[in-house]
């Protein structure tokens, strides 16, 4: 870098400013370059922390450039230089510098480097498109969590309803039941009738004697269908009582869900403000 102690122009101003440059970087968070001209030429430049423009002192104003315009139509410019000319992006602001008699001598530009903001830019936007994908599949497992309750609903209807089947049939038993005791009372009495009436009713005895063995019959199946009419019973109230847990589980899911949902919205938000945050300070001098 030149040595600003050996430059030497012949305006003050300039000299003021070439004095005053290589502090400017010192008063800034932001990562800076300074290029001090005349009218024709860079006379002195200032290289950033972390970047230089591979510019010369004594490389001639060049067409087109900021500094170039302004010196040239006497205005302030501002201007961003894009990330495929030096690998990132750059704010570049130039004002002339006039003498007493108000003319255009030379001017000062200064390029701000937007590397930071762009790359914090780009992270919150990664950050966003993460945060909605996540969404999404949150989206999807509520969705998931919703349909299984509702299909969990219904075969809870529906077992309720064979639970109410097994009690008829439970009730049907017992009329079976009682239909047995009476037909083997019956089937006794005709026995002990039969019996009374010698030869002539052993024909009624044998179809009073078939008649409680059908009695007796009838009374084993009933508790056949009774035992497993229980059992069924049983296995249905354990199954109510797994049904009831899978609901219990699906709430408590589906409000924890709700929860990271609601979180993962306050960090899209968070995203997008952040976002927007990193592109007005890319923007702002615009």
């Amino acid at each position: 870098m030149t040595d600003i102690n050996n430059v030497k122009t012949d305006s003050e101003l300039l000299d003021a400013f070439i004095k005053v440059a290589p502090f400017l970087n010192q008063l800034t968070h932001d990562d800076i370059t300074i290029g001090i001209y005349d009218t024709e030429k860079l006379i002195i430049n200032i290289p950033g922390e972390t970047f230089s423009l591979n510019v010369t002192p004594g490389d001639p104003l060049a067409e087109g450039d900021i500094i170039t315009k302004a010196i040239r139509e006497n205005q302030q410019k501002s201007e961003i230089v894009p990330k495929e000319l030096f690998g990132f992006p750059l704010i570049a602001r130039a004002i002339p510098l006039h003498d007493e008699k108000d003319t255009v001598i030379g001017g000062v530009g200064l390029g701000t480097s937007l590397e930071k903001a762009n790359k914090l830019h780009e992270v919150a936007e990664s950050l966003s498109a993460v945060v909605e994908q996540s969404a999404s599949s949150i989206q999807e497992v509520t969705s998931s969590i919703n349909e299984l309750a509702q299909n969990v609903t219904n075969v809870s209807s529906q077992v309720k309803e064979v639970n109410e089947s097994t009690e008829e049939i439970g009730e049907v038993s017992t009329v079976v039941k009682g239909i047995s005791e009476q037909s083997n009372l019956l089937g006794l009495n005709a026995s002990i009738e039969a019996a009374r009436a010698g030869d002539a009713g052993k024909g009624f005895g044998v179809v009073a004697e078939e008649i409680r063995k059908l009695a007796n019959n009838s009374k084993d199946n009933v508790k056949k269908i009774d035992d497993a009419t229980q059992k069924i019973q049983s296995l249905i109230t354990e199954l109510d009582g797994a049904f009831a847990g899978i609901h219990k589980m699906t709430d408590s899911q589906a409000a924890a869900i709700q929860e990271i949902s609601s979180t993962i919205q306050e960090i899209s938000t968070n995203a997008q403000d952040l976002a927007q945050l990193a592109e007005k300070q890319i923007y702002a001098d615009k």
